[in-house]
Order: C-alpha cells, then structure tokens, then sequence
C-alpha cells in the first residue's frame, strides 16, 4: 500500500490522534435503534441517488461516516463544497479527533465506541462531542461487502 491511500489500512487508524479541517459532508438521516445504526443498505442507497441528482462532488478520499443517534443519526459523505446552499452539506468544525478499530459488526460497535470515548475523556480531560463510524472499506463509490471492520472516531 502507498503513502498515499495508507488511510484505507484499519492499522492506520489504531489509537491514533488527528486534526481534520474544512471536511464538508453531505448527508442523508438513518433510522437508529438506542443508537445503533438500521437500513444501511438503504440508507447507502438514498445517499448515492441524492449525490447524483444534486450532482455534488465527492472527494477524491471521501470516506462515507455513520453518526449514530438514539432514534435517528446521519450517513454521511465527503464533497466538494457547493456553489449554492444545501441544508444537507455542513462543514465539520475544525477539530481534534481519536480513532480506533473496532473488530466486529456493527451491531456490537457501541462497546468499543464508549471504551474510545471513555479514554478520550480520562486522558484528554474532555468530554467527546461526536462519534463517527467508519466501514474503512467504503469510499467514494460507496461499494464494499458486509462490514466486520470499522473505525470508531471521537470529535473533541
């Protein structure tokens, strides 16, 4: 793997820190269940119908985010910033952010996410503001088989 995609290596994203600025994200809301992610299938699907019609741009390195909720979260990918205002593209404030892998499904990601955000908030001495997921396989044609793999990231 080259430097240049090592990001889509799940090594890479094992306990690291990191600074992101100026992501801008266009989303499309999923239904949550207690915050577990359900329909993302579906939810994939609105996604890539959406980007087409409104033909915004994804990245080059877009990777597709779930921020989960307790009844309703986000799916959620990197585009180019749009020339005209859309309710559904925000800009991600400039952040720091931790990441960890979780090994599993997604049905069994909470457990890891609130170890990671647990840490954060001892180590750092900061409560997390959000919590992204992130099937490492999933890029900008947002393809890839059944996930057992994700990261788990916490905004500060």
């Amino acid at each position: 793997m080259s430097a240049d995609n090592e990001w889509l290596s799940p090594e890479y994203w094992q306990d690291r820190q990191f600074d992101w600025k100026h992501k801008i994200f266009y989303f499309v809301d999923m239904p949550c269940l207690l915050g577990t992610p359900r329909n993302l299938f579906d939810s994939s699907q609105q996604l890539k119908a959406e980007i087409a019609t409104k033909e915004h741009r994804v990245t080059d390195d877009a990777m597709v985010l779930i921020q989960p909720g307790t009844l309703k979260g986000k799916l959620m990918i990197n585009v180019h910033k749009p020339d005209d205002y859309d309710a559904y593209v925000f800009e991600l404030e400039p952040s720091k952010l931790f990441s960890t892998v979780h090994e599993g499904p997604l049905k069994t990601i909470k457990k890891t996410a609130k170890e990671l955000q647990e840490k954060v908030k001892k180590e750092k001495g900061v409560p997390v503001t959000n919590t992204f997921y992130w099937d490492f396989r999933h890029g900008p044609q947002m393809a890839g088989q059944r996930a057992d793999r994700f990261v788990v990231i916490c905004q500060v």
